[in-house]
């Protein structure tokens, strides 16, 4: 018998988990070079990549040994034919299954190259699962006899090249009759694809199976060879047919180190078995080593985690960690709200699920629930006020406001770039205002575009989510109804889909012309991260078009430039920068400016051009490898948000200015711009004193605020004229923080360097943020209303009530007392009853406070949540004095008379017993408050 055979259980993990070591080293040490860690972080973020890839290894060793196992054991003794018929039909049955449902799930991707691909792995995985078990399923549904007949043989040059080959036959077989399909798939054309490739992938188990029994003359070594050049062609032909753009967002790198981890595995098995494959004999050993190693890299893992600045380059750049630590703190969730204390989860209270890092954090209450280890404060900016514009500014001012999809600073001439891709953008500069850090406060169309239209960042607007992608709720004030109602016609052309009309996004409130017509030249291809086709000459020619059909109104005009947006393609009329991805950007960005060059040159044209400011921005940026980066959307790094900034007023010198502006500057610069009154909701500044040459006292501090949420977590980012700090909030919880000055790049971390901010700037920033964030998750006036309705644990004691009770409500709520005003209110007038309770120990969710009324008028339901509906039950804390204000109407025509207040406590059925007995009436409610109408 070989030693094969004969290895003990375990085998496989303790090699998996031999592999992921090395990988773990060499991904780690990878990751912490790329990301700029040094010294112990350096060496933390390779014990943290060595503890994660060892682990997955332990784990998908023993996964793959069980397997094996299994399939050995189905093969050991074939079964009987009718046997091994029903285990190949359920493999093949699932197979189908799982094949159809996946083509069903990917139907509507604009992407068919992606969708194909998954159809394809997913019946060859599955597939190749259904040819290891169907012999085992075989055999446990039979009772063969042993010695019936010889056990299957298994070639290891079959497995290494034949079967593989086979494999891909039927994977491309699915990805080819997919691949050409039209999305979106629906009813019979979907019935039919996914009929086909699940008859396809119907057939893989038994074909696999059959693979894998035959019998080459070759050696393994032999095979691994042929297979290596074979798949090594498939390889190139496949790079060359230009699979960047279609597969630019899987995640290479967790794929990457997980092959390598069964690369070095299989080396380490090939080398163990040629050393004679000798373990430990003894019974367990192995499988207790194992089991060992598993609880040692755990508690690795726990430890190591802690460290910021591993996570941060873990997450970054070394493949498997994110999502290590992401199934992890799912896992060591103890109270199940979503987030877990260890690795990096940022829970302070895991027993406690009303506390965790995205908890509402209500200011004055004594507890940090969203672990951010201060106190929430009052949260939005003051409404912007407008200054008087300097007379050398035309008073019939028209407006032209020019947004630029996709569109960096920093690959334009006026911000420094050496390529000559923005002429007509760097004469609109010379000739206004440069704001040399002009940032969005999003990095996608979708948040950043609302944000322009509303003057309000994108946690501080009230949306609709009755759509995908979210749109302006009903009740905000937009920028094309401020200038309507300013006296202007307003015009908006737009041209990008998710601007259409009928979606009613809020873009099209106020505008007399609104248009997205040339959105139909862009043709989707990965739904809404790609699109072919371009509109800037059709933009600009509707442009014109507005322009000479309104030349002699007063105007605002908004016009949204698409072309610079992925897919990146050649432009005849403009110069070949060349053919790299950044070429051809640079080259979009050059089309772009040609013909915005037109719609200026026009305005002079016409005579418009001493009467018009211009406003032009991007609505974000595009990364090309910056920190890995190759995309915009979910960073909040200077290649994702930093845009151009430009404004040109007639009569306002040109200059440049240093001040950070954000997007919620624009609606109440225009606004002002517009010489109308002050938009309460928008909630930016001003920029007049800036365009008028002045350098406000605050230049230093101020900041400009960033935001991003999308499945890829929660990011949060204040910028400075020195600083960019970014707070990666959830799930991972670190921190980042770059010198804008000396570092422009943002290539080299401070946070946790020591001596590396200077002053300080980095820490005081993330407070400032925390707090910014924690009053954004705050309803409105919640601050006021805590202020008075709560008094924390140490803090001085208010006034006693006036009417004094002393009474409980169960253990855990002491009632001492209640104030009423008036004393004897006519009817028709509101008593208002303040009730004071002092809060002795923690209630489970789920328990309420009733309230009810009876007198001369007959029974009351008051019930409702205490401190105008911020403190239910479950947030009291022990320590906590509740002063709850409610105002109690008595309607004209009220009976005279005396009126009690009744409270209690109850859950379902469920009621605390209230004393003392005296104050109790026979319902068991405890008596509060009496008043006398009169």
């Amino acid at each position: 018998m070989s030693a094969a055979k004969t290895w003990p259980v375990g085998t496989g993990a303790l090699l998996g988990a031999a592999a992921g070591v090395l990988v773990g080293i060499g991904d780690g040490a990878r990751a912490a070079f790329a990301f700029g860690v040094e010294g112990r972080s350096a060496i933390a973020a390779v014990a943290l990549s060595v503890a994660v890839d060892a682990l997955a290894g332990l784990l998908g060793g023993a996964a793959l040994e069980a397997l094996a196992r299994v399939a050995r054991w189905g093969r050991a003794v074939p079964a009987p034919q009718r046997a091994r018929f029903v285990g190949f039909f359920l493999a093949a049955v699932a197979t189908a299954e799982v094949t159809s449902a996946v083509v069903i799930a990917t139907a509507t991707r604009n992407n068919r190259f992606l969708a194909a691909g998954l159809a394809a792995l997913a019946a060859v995985g599955v597939g190749a699962l259904g040819a290891l078990l169907a012999p085992a399923i075989g055999r446990a549904l039979s009772r063969p006899r042993q010695g019936d007949a010889e056990p299957e043989a298994v070639s290891a040059s079959a497995i290494l090249l034949f079967a593989p080959i086979i494999a891909a036959v039927g994977g491309g077989a699915v990805f080819l009759l997919l691949s050409k399909t039209r999305a979106p798939l629906a009813g019979q054309d979907l019935a039919r694809e996914a009929s086909r490739v699940g008859l396809v992938g119907a057939f893989l188990p038994w074909t696999l199976a059959t693979a894998v029994r035959a019998r080459l003359e070759v050696s393994w070594k032999q095979a691994a060879a042929a297979g290596a050049l074979v798949y090594g062609a498939v390889a190139a032909r496949f790079v060359s047919r230009n699979w960047t753009d279609d597969l630019r967002f899987a995640p290479w790198l967790d794929l990457g180190v997980g092959a390598a981890i069964l690369v070095v595995a299989l080396v380490l098995l090939a080398t163990f078995v040629r050393w004679g494959g000798r373990l430990p004999k003894r019974r367990g050993a192995t499988a207790l080593t194992a089991l060992f190693a598993f609880v040692g890299l755990v508690a690795m893992l726990l430890g190591v985690s802690a460290s910021e600045a591993a996570r941060k380059a873990g997450v970054a750049r070394a493949g498997l960690v994110a999502p290590v630590l992401e199934v992890g703190r799912a896992l060591l969730d103890f109270d199940h709200d979503g987030y877990a204390g260890w690795l990096g989860g940022g829970d302070c209270d895991d027993h406690d699920p009303g506390i965790h890092p995205e908890a509402l954090d209500f200011p004055n209450d004594g507890v940090d629930s969203d672990c951010d280890g201060q106190d929430a404060a009052a949260g939005l900016p003051p409404p912007a006020t407008m200054v008087d514009l300097p007379a050398s500014v035309p008073r019939d001012l028209n407006l032209l406001f020019v947004t630029i999809d996709t569109l960096r600073a920093d690959h334009l001439g006026c911000y420094g770039y050496a390529r000559p891709t923005s002429p007509e953008i760097d004469r609109l500069a010379a000739r206004g205002t440069l704001f040399e850090n002009g940032w969005a406060h999003a990095p996608s169309t979708r948040y950043s575009m609302p944000a322009l239209a509303s003057g309000r960042w994108p946690s501080a607007i009230e949306w609709d989510e009755s759509i995908w992608w979210p749109r302006l709720s009903f009740g905000t004030r937009t920028l094309g109804e401020a200038m309507h109602d300013a006296g202007y016609f307003t015009g908006g052309l737009f041209s990008y889909t998710y601007f259409q009309a009928s979606d009613k996004r809020g873009f099209e409130r106020g505008m007399d012309v609104f248009s997205t017509d040339r959105a139909a030249l862009h043709v989707a291809v990965n739904g809404p991260m790609e699109s072919r086709g371009s509109s800037s000459r059709e933009m600009t020619d509707d442009a014109i078009a507005f322009l000479d059909a309104h030349k002699d109104r007063k105007f605002f005009l908004w016009v949204h430039y698409y072309d610079p947006h992925l897919s990146y393609e050649p432009h005849p009329e403009v110069p070949s920068f060349g053919a790299e991805r950044v070429d051809l950007y640079d080259g979009e960005i050059r089309y772009t400016d040609l013909h915005l060059g037109r719609l200026l040159a026009h305005l002079e044209q016409l005579g418009l051009w001493d009467r018009t400011a211009i406003v032009l921005t991007g609505d974000h940026g595009e990364g090309f490898g910056e920190h890995g980066i190759t995309e915009h959307g979910f960073d909040l790094y200077a290649p994702q948000t930093r845009v151009p900034f430009i404004v040109r007023v007639p009569g306002l010198p040109p200059h440049k200015s240093a001040v950070p502006v954000g997007h919620i500057d624009v609606a109440p610069t225009l606004v002002n711009l517009a010489r109308a009154h002050a938009e309460p909701s928008f909630i930016g500044r001003s920029l007049v004193p800036e365009l008028a040459g002045a350098t406000p006292p605050d230049e230093k501090t101020r900041w400009v605020f960033q935001e991003v949420t999308s499945e890829r977590g929660k990011k949060r980012a204040l910028v400075t004229t020195t600083r960019h700090l970014i707070w990666n909030w959830v799930p991972n919880d670190t921190t980042e923080c770059y010198d804008r000055v000396a570092d422009p790049a943002e290539a080299h971390d401070l946070w946790g360097r020591a001596g590396a901010d200077k002053g300080g700037a980095c820490l005081d920033l993330k407070g400032d943020l925390q707090r910014l964030v924690a009053a954004l998750a705050l309803p409105p006036g919640a601050a006021e209303k805590m202020a008075r309705g709560v008094t924390p644990p140490g803090a001085p004691a208010p006034p006693p009530p006036a009417h004094v009770v002393d009474a409980k409500i169960g253990d855990p709520i002491e009632v001492r007392g209640y104030d009423v005003a008036p004393e004897a209110a006519a009817p028709g007038s509101d008593v208002v009853i303040t009730t004071h309770f002092a809060v002795k120990q923690r209630l489970a969710a789920g328990w309420k406070l009733f309230f009810h009324l009876e007198g001369p008028g007959g029974f009351r339901n008051l019930d409702h949540v205490p401190v105008d509906g911020l403190m239910p039950l479950e947030r009291w804390r022990p320590g906590q004095l509740i002063h709850d204000v409610q105002h109690i109407f008595m309607p004209a025509g009220s009976p005279r008379g005396t009126y009690t207040v009744y409270i209690g406590a109850f859950r379902g059925n469920e009621h605390l017993t209230p004393s003392p007995k005296a104050l109790v009436d026979p319902a068991g409610r405890l008596k509060l408050a009496t008043f006398l109408v009169k």
